[in-house]
């Protein structure tokens, strides 16, 4: 069985990109962020999210699940 790698979330931010990967990986989760929209078309890196994130097909779910946990955590402590 071949694993197929999708786009789970697409960001404007890098920041934010960035705090998402590192709770995936935290959690166990391989993932990578994909730049490329970036790179090749800069004038229009906002519109098109150019910070994506890319994970496994079979850890969508649970990476939505991780990453709604951690937005509730961040809401609490406010």
């Amino acid at each position: 069985m071949e694993d197929k790698i999708v786009t789970l979330e697409s960001y404007i931010d890098l920041m934010q990109a960035e705090i998402a990967l590192g709770t995936l990986q935290a959690a166990g989760i391989s993932c990578f962020m994909d730049e490329n929209a970036m790179n090749i078309y800069p004038l229009y890196s906002d519109s098109l999210g150019a910070f994506k994130i890319k994970v496994f097909e079979r850890d969508v779910e649970k990476c939505r699940e991780i990453l709604e946990h951690a937005d509730e955590q961040e809401l609490d402590n406010e």
